[in-house]
């Protein structure tokens, strides 16, 4: 297909008339010198015969040159015609380019491209008058032109949807552009609201800020302090502090790790099951001895220490645990590791006992000497607080301690 620039370039508009007169002249001065030659006499009757063929194949020629001419005029006719066709779609493409302003690039490419093709008009020209290859040339170009109208006509109607559409967009955006401008009122107000806050918040900064180098300072200060602290703590005068202390955290209580205090005395449930000399001697060397029981709330705090441990550890093999209680120097006068005889009104046996029994497995037959806190099945039970047995010294059972809590005066 021909180029769109050289095809609207094909069609002169302004010198066509100069180029249609000029054969038609150049044909009649060579007609009229004919008709003078043919008015003289000629000299011979050969002379006549050469002359009147020589008129007849002139005027052959000139009826072809003719008949070609008028061809020519007509394809210039019809071409002249499709170029005001297409002056006319042109003409309805400037007025969408005027209402379509979205597409003003692409017009001002075609505005462009006519200028270009305005400026290759000479050469059309000299196409116009040239043989009848370039008739034939010309034959092909109306048909591309056709199709180039055609195609014109299509993308004019394109346009005009393509402009509809924009149209639609421009009002759907226009509702748009107004909602964003009501979108930027509100968040102009919370912009001053936030620069508000900023100042506020700024300024609290400034103060907080002030307020963490204090503390930087007081802490440099209790950090020197302590230092000072923990080289008096660590000293070798005050080791045996460290057993009521985590090193970690420097947090001391009135009692060492792992034991519990109950009425400033500390009292440790042990782990590990040891015959009952075997397990106050453990007692005395962690500083203190077998438990004692003074009244009914050292009796309500120990049962209950051993029936919490019981339920919290069923997985081990609980029966009891030894207290600083038994009757090895004489049987029925039971004493405590203190010295002290029980009282009348601090006892508190189980059912049937103390009952002295004889073990199977006792050889030497010394009886149920030592006693030990059985934990009960509930404590609501009404008797819960009687958990006190005698058993032979000779069996392994859990152990209870006790020492004095630390008193700082």
């Amino acid at each position: 297909m021909v180029d769109t620039e050289e095809i609207q370039v094909s069609f002169p508009c302004e010198n066509s008339g100069e180029d249609q007169t000029k054969i038609p002249s150049e044909v009649q001065d060579e007609i009229g010198d004919t008709q003078n030659n043919c008015t003289k006499r000629p000299g011979s009757r050969w002379q006549a015969i050469s002359i009147a063929i020589l008129m007849v194949l002139f005027c052959g020629v000139t009826g072809i040159l003719f008949t070609q001419i008028s061809k020519s005029q007509s394809v210039t006719a019809e071409l002249q015609h499709m170029a005001e066709e297409i002056l006319t779609a042109s003409n309805i493409t400037k007025q969408l380019q005027v209402e379509n302003s979205q597409l003003k690039q692409l017009l001002n490419s075609t505005y462009r491209n006519f200028t270009l093709l305005r400026s290759e008009y000479g050469q059309v020209k000299l196409l116009v008058n040239a043989t009848l290859y370039n008739f034939a040339l010309l034959s092909a170009e109306k048909t591309q032109l056709s199709m180039l109208l055609k195609n014109t006509l299509q993308e004019n109607t394109q346009l005009q949807v393509g402009n509809k559409e924009l149209n639609m967009l421009l009002n759907a955006t226009e509702e748009d552009c107004n909602l964003v401008e009501e979108e930027n009122r509100q968040l102009n107000l919370l912009l001053n609201d936030s620069l508000h806050i900023t100042t506020l918040a700024s300024a609290e900064n400034k103060r907080l800020r002030q307020l963490f180098i204090n503390e930087q300072q007081i802490s440099m200060h209790l950090e020197a302090d302590n230092r000072k602290q923990r080289s008096i703590l660590f000293s070798d005068n005050l080791s045996f502090l460290w057993r009521f202390c985590n090193e970690s955290t420097l947090r001391c209580t009135r009692c060492p790790p792992g034991w519990v205090e109950h009425a400033s005395r500390c009292f440790f449930l042990s782990r590990e099951s040891q015959k009952w000399e075997a397990a106050r001697r453990v007692c005395l060397g962690m500083g203190g001895d077998l438990a004692v029981v003074g009244n009914s709330e050292d009796q309500a705090f120990l049962t209950n220490l051993t029936f919490q441990f019981a339920r919290e550890h069923p997985q081990e093999n609980f029966h009891s645990a030894w207290i600083g209680l038994q009757d090895m120097v004489k049987e029925g006068d039971h004493l405590w590791v203190t010295g002290d005889r029980t009282k009348s009104t601090v006892t508190y046996w189980k059912h049937l006992e103390p009952n002295n029994a004889i073990a199977s497995w006792d050889k030497d037959r010394a009886g149920q000497d030592c006693v030990a806190i059985v934990p009960p099945g509930r404590l609501e039970q009404e008797d819960w607080l009687n958990s006190w047995d005698d058993i032979v010294c000779g069996g392994k059972r859990h152990y209870l301690c006790e020492t004095m809590a630390l008193t700082l005066s």
